[in-house]
């Protein structure tokens, strides 16, 4: 009897196990693609609704590049150690240290998931995408597929700005 109670376990750790793999060679696959994007993000204190618009390239060999078509324009090139930003309009540049940023959304978009991770749990998310709950109680990240095609992305900032992020494959 105890045999079966473990065996039926072992079966169900298995399968969820290889359930949280193939969510995340879901998206790892769709971070090897370039995507146009809208952006909409809203901020609960003063109930605004802010827009931008641009491209993410995830096709480079170290890392990936946000550019910002408007309503201004900024590069950001993000690599294994720093993002650096560009203002277009200005012409300035800044670098951060990717280790004083801290964030789990840029790891995941620079590295991909890894079913085994110990920093955040990969959850199904309802019929057509998959969440990342961060093991350090910071708000979820959301993917949302539509036939296989990465076309949302849900988070909240660490100010508590709501972000949504629409894709489109290039």
């Amino acid at each position: 009897m105890i045999a079966r109670i473990f065996y039926s376990l072992s079966l169900f750790s298995s399968f969820t196990f290889a359930d949280q793999s193939n969510l995340a060679d879901l998206l790892n696959e769709a971070l090897s693609h370039n995507y146009s994007f809208v952006e909409r993000s809203l901020n609960q204190s003063d109930l605004r609704i802010e827009e931008s618009a641009g491209e993410i390239l995830f096709n480079t060999s170290k890392g990936f590049v946000v550019n910002i078509l408007s309503p201004f324009k900024e590069r950001y090139e993000v690599n294994q150690d720093r993002v650096t930003i560009f203002d277009l309009e200005l012409n300035q540049s800044r670098a951060m240290s990717l280790e004083d940023i801290n964030s789990i959304f840029i790891k995941v978009l620079l590295s991909g998931l890894s079913a085994q991770s110990t920093e955040y749990i990969i959850m199904p998310h309802d019929s057509n995408g998959l969440s990342i709950v961060p093991a350090d109680n910071s708000p979820e990240i959301k993917f949302i597929f539509n036939k296989n095609i990465l076309s949302l992305i849900r988070y909240t900032d660490n100010l508590g700005i709501e972000h949504g992020i629409e894709l489109t494959r290039l």
